[in-house]
């Protein structure tokens, strides 16, 4: 056997032969619901441990069904059974068997009666080697298929399948994810890790399939850290031998946002959870809303305020008369969510904005390229300078008052939610402004 395409092929053979024999004797189970949970947890990039969770209902109302099966999993070179267990306990048998075709299986052995919406659950542990194809210099792919088809053949009904692929826990390594199916959703842990991917289908179809590939990649996020600890080191001894400049510039410094890295928006959080009395906002284009949400209704509860300037929500084009004006379907969820949950007066528009900045406190400012979306934050290669600096921070401030101020800016309201409305509104403020001018 070797590594990649061949132990993928191998693994696929063997999803496809616990699926095909675990139906075995399903047939009386005619009013049995399943619901299936399959994880793999990579312990490392040679080995693999899945679990399948297989949780079984009674949905007849009146009477007592009986679930009797046999799962039959071939013994193979990469793959070695760890643990089959129930709960409740004592309807499962596990025992060793050799086939007609001269390979070792494992029989697993379930009868079990369920009452009126008794749940029964199975669940069988593995270890798995060689579980990934290599498509790279330390580039990874991982594919399995999943038959729901079978469980209906045996008039079983499937409600629910999940599948999660759970990356190994390390923190000098993270994992960039190259390409994936549809339908993933993506979990991340501490210090900007990916954490699993998970994939879930409410009454799936016959056959299901996931796929992604990924690359092996220093954290990071945590070699930042390091180098911020070393050029930290090194400034103090700057600062120690020029006192006078320590005492003016307590901390500034370049933020650098790779794609993926994640660094400027953990800036952004650090910040925002060190305000204490105000924070100041402005990005033309925030379409990446739940965490700024998250961060933000907190500081409520503790009287914190906060402002936001940004683009109304309408593309940026150049429109002749209100007919043509087209809405931007992102930054109106946007505004919408900020009309509702912050309060009244704490956000305005201004569509000649395109600074993106973060001021906290007249203490702290971050001024940086990217915008608060999946793209600016996530996607681009971005850059921000951070300053804990006073001076710098007022100047921010008085920058933002002029925007805030400014005879072209509009409160957002539920009229000015309205892409047209605003347009129509902002245009005329700019025309009686260049009246006066």
């Amino acid at each position: 056997m070797q590594d990649g395409g061949e132990s993928v092929n191998i693994r696929i053979a063997v999803v496809a032969a616990l699926w095909i024999m675990l139906l075995a004797g399903l047939s009386n189970a005619q009013n049995i619901s399943v619901n299936a949970e399959i994880e793999y947890r990579m312990k490392s990039l040679d080995l693999m441990e899945d679990r399948f969770y297989l949780r079984f209902k009674n949905i007849n109302e009146e009477q007592i069904e009986t679930l009797s099966f046999i799962i039959t999993i071939p013994k193979t070179s990469n793959t070695k059974l760890l643990e089959v267990r129930d709960l409740p306990e004592g309807y499962v048998k596990v025992r060793e068997l050799k086939g007609e075709d001269g390979i070792d299986y494992y029989v697993i052995r379930v009868v079990k009666q369920l009452t009126p919406f008794e749940e029964y659950q199975l669940t069988i542990k593995r270890d798995i080697s060689n579980p990934l194809e290599s498509i790279g210099d330390r580039t990874y792919a991982f594919r399995t298929f999943e038959f729901p088809r079978y469980f209906r053949e045996q008039n079983l009904h499937v409600e629910e399948i999940s599948i999660k692929l759970i990356f190994p826990d390390s923190i000098m390594k993270n994992y960039n994810i190259i390409s994936t199916s549809a339908n993933t959703k993506f979990n991340y842990k501490s210090l900007n890790r990916i954490d699993s991917l998970q994939w879930e289908y409410v009454n799936p179809p016959d056959q299901v399939s996931v796929f992604v590939s990924f690359a092996e990649v220093w954290n990071f996020y945590v070699m930042n850290i390091i180098g911020a600890a070393l050029t930290l080191v090194a400034f103090t001894g700057l600062l120690y031998y020029n006192f006078s400049l320590e005492r003016k510039l307590k901390k500034h410094e370049i933020i650098k946002n790779p794609p993926w890295s994640g660094d400027l928006l953990a800036k952004m959080k650090e910040m925002l959870q060190r305000a204490e009395k105000e924070i100041l906002i402005t990005s033309p284009h925030i379409y990446y809303t739940d965490w700024l949400t998250a961060e933000l209704q907190p500081l409520m509860g503790r009287n914190i305020k906060f402002r936001i300037i940004t683009w109304p929500s309408y593309k940026r084009e150049m429109y002749r008369n209100v007919e043509e004006v087209q809405e931007d379907k992102k930054q109106y969820f946007t505004l919408k969510r900020f009309l509702e949950m912050f309060p009244s007066g704490s956000v305005r528009l201004n569509d000649n904005i395109h600074a993106k900045m973060i001021v906290i406190d007249e203490r702290e400012v971050l001024i940086t390229t990217a915008n608060l979306s999946q793209t600016g934050l996530y996607e681009n290669y971005e850059v921000g300078v951070y300053a804990e600096n006073s001076d710098l921070a007022k100047q921010a401030k008085e920058f933002f008052e002029t925007v805030w101020n400014s005879e072209d800016t509009v409160e957002l309201d539920e009229e000015t939610l309205n892409a047209k409305v605003a347009w129509a509104l902002i245009m005329d403020l700019k025309s009686k402004k260049e009246e006066v001018g």
